[in-house]
């Protein structure tokens, strides 16, 4: 269902924006970098920083000289390392582990932007909107005290140990223009309870968290 909807207003936006293309205020482009991601989660010992990257294509639609709207599609990889952290249900809970969660998502966001045109080929913006993502992929991998046992499922699945698909939040963007290349940095908090089970005994708390570096260019 969440799916189907993100495709739809996907395929929605950039039918509109195909539409006004013949304006010099839509403006198409790609991007692609490094993600340095984490998650909030209430019970850990350790939460750590897992290294990504990001790549997709974007689009701008110029209201005037200092608004923006900015979207587009982006396939990112992020994740989390957890230390000592296993689910309880059945009265079983924790045993002493390292867990990294692998998270492949398709994205959508909608920044709204305030630009600030420095020159004739250089400008700087910041955004701030929602996004939303879709799981499609990833492994996760846990690891026992002293490696004597190891388990893998899928990130996204029906275990327990699974992280539901559909992710929404927030996200602030910093871009530098020049000419038609930009660079950029981002900063995404999820919102969304990415480990709800009503199976677990405990309510565990997990929301993403990714930093982005890209660079990018625009057509």
């Amino acid at each position: 269902m969440y799916l189907r909807k993100i495709i739809f207003v996907c395929l929605l936006f950039f039918a509109l924006q195909s539409i006004s293309a013949q304006t010099s205020k839509v403006q198409f482009g790609v991007k692609g970098g490094l993600n340095l991601s984490t998650a909030f989660f209430n019970d850990a010992d350790a939460v750590k920083f897992k290294c990504g990257y990001h790549l997709g294509g974007t689009v701008g639609y110029l209201f005037t000289p200092k608004f923006e709207l900015q979207s587009g599609l982006i396939f990112s990889k992020q994740g989390s390392k957890l230390e000592n952290f296993h689910p309880c249900w059945e009265n079983m809970c924790g045993w002493e582990s390292s867990t990294i969660f692998d998270e492949q998502y398709l994205k959508l966001p909608l920044y709204f932007v305030l630009r600030n045109n420095i020159s004739d080929n250089l400008n700087f913006s910041i955004g701030l909107g929602p996004y939303f993502g879709y799981g499609i992929g990833g492994k996760t991998k846990q690891t026992g005290s002293g490696g004597l046992m190891k388990m893998e499922w899928d990130t996204f699945g029906n275990d327990l140990e699974s992280l539901n698909k559909s992710d929404f939040g927030a996200g602030l963007i910093a871009d530098i223009v020049y000419n038609k290349f930009v660079f950029g940095v981002g900063f995404e908090s999820g919102i969304t309870n990415l480990m709800y089970k009503k199976e677990y005994l405990n309510p565990f708390q997990y929301r993403n968290v990714n930093i982005s570096i890209s660079v990018g260019y625009k057509f």
